[in-house]
């Protein structure tokens, strides 16, 4: 029996410590993410959150109050997920950019001007090119909503709302779980699954209609690019008040409760802090104590 070559032996140590680059990488993404984090907004109801099927107004009332939460845990696909998703974002407000029909809040990097126009190529205070698009500021202070919308298209239709999404198979998992189970038996192919992706998701609309109810706009167009092909897709919807309606008395609910002091029930779906909702929640251990 021959003993291991030398450079099969390194190759094997190699996947056990995950290489040189990974582990240097992974640090690098936490410490960004982190820092990112320090910086949100935690006083307001945000659309991303409040558009989830599992939404929560006990952990909104623990975020909004300040309670401790616990340290979230990224794994390298969690946090390469996250990046790729903020790539896609920047690459099709670049084009949208690029063709002349992209609205929205720019700044100047050079003078710190700020303004809001449409698709500019320099900056009308200094002159400089050095202009980025700071998206669409998205904010109803009577609901406690903060956030920002991807885009505004500005053409000879009019104007829309833009929303980006990257969309994979752990998406159609979570928001479309009877497709995934048809891909998941067999029953349809990858290809099948994304011709069958033929509405926006639920939680997307939602969220585009937070954004709507915001700015005033009455269509928001979604953009859905597949991640394991690049294929994409355009979706407009347009605003409906039965849709926003529950999503604005949930915001009720949670501004009075902070008005009270007091703790909003358990919703229906959190049996315990196992649930599919509470499972990665930073605020499981207060809220089930």
């Amino acid at each position: 029996m021959t003993d291991t070559p030398w450079y099969a032996k390194t190759y094997k140590e190699s996947i056990k410590s995950k290489g040189r680059i990974l582990p240097v990488i992974q640090e690098r993404l936490i410490a960004s993410n982190r820092e990112r984090n320090k910086h949100r907004d935690t006083d307001h109801l945000h659309p991303s959150e409040l558009s989830k099927k599992d939404w929560c107004a006990r952990a909104a009332w623990y975020k909004i109050n300040k309670y401790p939460a616990s340290d979230e845990s990224y794994n390298m696909t969690r946090l390469n997920v996250f990046e790729e998703g903020h790539a896609i974002h920047a690459k099709w407000q670049r084009w949208m950019h690029q063709a002349g029909v992209l609205a929205g809040k720019w700044e100047c990097s050079s003078c710190n001007e700020v303004w809001y126009g449409v698709s500019p190529s320099t900056c009308h205070q200094c002159g400089s090119n050095n202009v980025v698009y700071r998206e669409v500021p998205v904010r109803d202070d009577g609901f406690r909503i903060l956030g920002h919308a991807d885009g505004e298209l500005v053409d000879g239709e009019g104007k829309a709302l833009i929303e980006i999404k990257s969309v994979g198979l752990g998406t159609v998992r979570w928001d479309h779980p009877n497709l995934y189970k048809a891909y998941s038996s067999g029953e349809l192919t990858l290809d099948g699954l994304w011709k069958n992706i033929k509405k926006p998701f639920a939680s997307h609309v939602r969220q585009g209609h937070i954004y709507m109810h915001c700015t005033g706009h009455d269509k928001i167009i979604f953009i859905y690019e597949w991640k394991p092909t690049q294929e994409v897709k355009e979706f407009t919807v347009t605003f409906q008040e039965e849709i926003m309606q529950p999503i604005l008395d949930n915001c009720s609910k949670v501004i009075a409760h902070l008005e009270s002091n007091t703790e909003p029930e358990h919703p229906d779906w959190a049996t315990d802090s196992k649930a599919n909702g509470c499972k990665y929640c930073p605020y499981k251990k207060v809220c089930w104590k």
